[in-house]
């Protein structure tokens, strides 16, 4: 049987639809001024902004059915997980420099765009509730 989703995974959702939307008109705006290259490339940024969210989602939901943990586990628990998601958009930053071929800045603007929308997101959700 599958359990409804906690309100704290409901807000997950909300700030990845925003993180999608801020990014997809990021690169819209990037497409208008700079052309297909650069709007590429901040999609591709947005990605990895929002495949650190989704990780940082798993690992919330992961900790959460495991509640029984001691103090030292929780830590670990957090210190895994923060190395983890570094070394995720470390190497995928990497790759999109890299072996795909898109231009730095806007791939990094694109990322920084989605990080900002993902901590303005969670700050307004939580005030308006």
């Amino acid at each position: 049987m599958i359990s409804p989703p906690s309100a704290g995974m409901l807000h997950v959702r909300k700030v990845a639809g925003v993180q999608a939307v801020v990014v997809l008109i990021g690169a819209l705006v990037g497409l208008a001024l700079y052309g297909n290259v650069v709007a590429q490339a901040m999609l591709a940024g947005g990605g990895v902004a929002l495949t650190n969210t989704l990780l940082l989602a798993w690992r919330m939901r992961d900790d959460h059915r495991s509640a029984n943990q001691s103090a030292q586990g929780h830590l670990w628990t957090f210190y895994r997980s923060s190395l983890e998601r570094f070394f995720v958009v470390g190497s995928l930053l990497a790759a999109g420099m890299g072996p795909l071929g898109f231009k730095p800045l806007p791939l990094l603007a694109g990322f920084v765009l989605g990080q900002m929308a993902l901590v303005f997101s969670f700050l307004i959700i939580r005030r308006t509730e």
